[in-house]
């Protein structure tokens, strides 16, 4: 009897073990099992978190117009061998806890194949670890952070240049070809605008100059009299600015009738800014500003895919003005459609995430593509305009 317990015992304590063991197995198969499965759909879902309230929601909705309006053409003759691209949106009102939210039911309740364009630095630095996690494909975000940049992140495939891109092309601007020396820094108090101040700093250096001086606001709010008081007590010449609209118009407003700030002081504006809506807030003092964008004019560029995006904006929003930020959108939209189109109709999530680190360098101006003219090649560029009577005219040397 004891005998028999004995082998009884043994018996159930083997079985435990391959049940444990089966279970492990399990779970390291799973993932391979999900990533390595054809995609089934005939719907590609992609996720976005943005801002469609509050002081950014016009961000947030002319980037998902932009992207709409290439997509809605496309599943309207016929999508991607025969899927169509459909995106699903949350708002976060650009507060990052907001977002975490939105991605988590993105990923886990909507089941969405990647996520897409997601709006400004400090959301994307929230969710971004989220999106490696679940490897869940990050596509088009609209942000220029160094971190989905360097180094290179194997889920990531970005539309625009990086935000030190734009700083250099700026610095480089005002101190080589205006020969400026005082600059000072007006900035987003947050990851997006303290990475901007340290890239501000290191452009300087390279040219033996100095920060003059800078002062920053609190993100989503219009408290910029601190800042304007600091940026006062250097009388610059050139006030460099990272932030959103909102609050960059209001610190123009003020320094332009500040007595301590010169009347002619030059203003240079990075892309998380819409040119024609800060030209509607300051009015008259909008001269003297110069616009870093990382997309062509959507007014009077003659590349092919802009003149096609103003065609499906007349189609399909008539009423609506034209912008850079739905510009923006419509190639990040038409850049993962282009992916999924390289790949064919069978596909997994792992030869599409495969696919992203070459479909990348095919965007670059100098690659030599096969198919270029389904590939916008004016991507991952700095183009400079400023404002002058009524229109928006590019400066600064060629951006080849």
């Amino acid at each position: 009897m004891l005998l028999y317990l004995q082998i009884t015992m043994k018996d159930y304590k083997m079985r435990i073990l391959i049940a444990i063991l089966l279970f492990l197995l399990t779970l390291i198969a799973l993932p391979y099992y999900i990533y390595n499965q054809k995609f089934q759909s005939s719907t590609i879902l992609l996720g976005m978190s943005g801002p469609f309230s509050g002081g950014l929601n016009s961000v947030g909705n002319q980037f998902l117009m932009g992207a709409n309006i290439y997509l809605s053409n496309l599943n309207e003759q016929g999508g991607v061998f025969g899927r169509k691209i459909q995106i699903i949106a949350k708002d976060d009102r650009y507060e990052p806890r907001l977002a975490i939210e939105n991605v988590k039911e993105l990923i886990e309740q909507d089941k969405v194949f990647a996520l897409f364009g997601v709006i400004g630095t400090p959301v994307a630095e929230a969710v971004f670890p989220i999106a490696q996690e679940k490897r869940v494909p990050f596509v088009g975000a609209y942000t220029g952070a160094e971190f989905l940049r360097n180094p290179p992140n194997p889920i990531v495939l970005n539309a625009r240049a990086g935000d030190m891109d734009e700083v250099e092309k700026l610095v480089s601007y005002y101190v080589n070809e205006l020969h400026v020396k005082k600059i000072a820094l007006f900035y987003q108090n947050d990851a997006y605008g303290r990475a901007g101040l340290k890239g501000v700093k290191s452009a300087l250096e390279r040219r033996n100059l100095a920060l003059a001086c800078e002062g920053s606001y609190k993100r989503n709010t219009l408290s910029v009299g601190n800042a304007l008081y600091e940026i006062e007590q250097c009388h610059p010449e050139v006030i460099l600015m990272i932030g959103s609209t909102m609050p960059v118009g209001e610190f123009i407003k003020r320094a332009r009738k500040s007595e301590k700030i010169d009347r002619n002081v030059h203003f240079g504006l990075f892309s998380f800014v819409e040119p024609r809506e800060l030209i509607d807030m300051v009015g008259e003092d909008g001269k003297g500003i110069t616009f870093a964008q990382v997309v062509p004019s959507p007014w009077t560029a003659d590349v092919d895919e802009v003149e096609n995006y103003r065609q499906l904006m007349k189609k399909y929003h008539p009423t609506e003005a034209l912008s850079y930020v739905s510009l923006e959108g419509f190639f990040a939209a038409r850049m993962i459609a282009e992916v999924f189109k390289t790949l064919g109709p069978s596909f997994t999530k792992e030869e599409f995430i495969k696919q992203l680190a070459s479909f990348s360098q095919s965007l670059d101006e100098k690659a030599v593509s096969k198919n270029r003219d389904e590939r916008c090649k004016c991507l991952h560029r700095v183009h400079l305009s400023e404002y002058v009577d009524d229109d928006f005219f590019s400066v600064g040397k060629s951006n080849e």
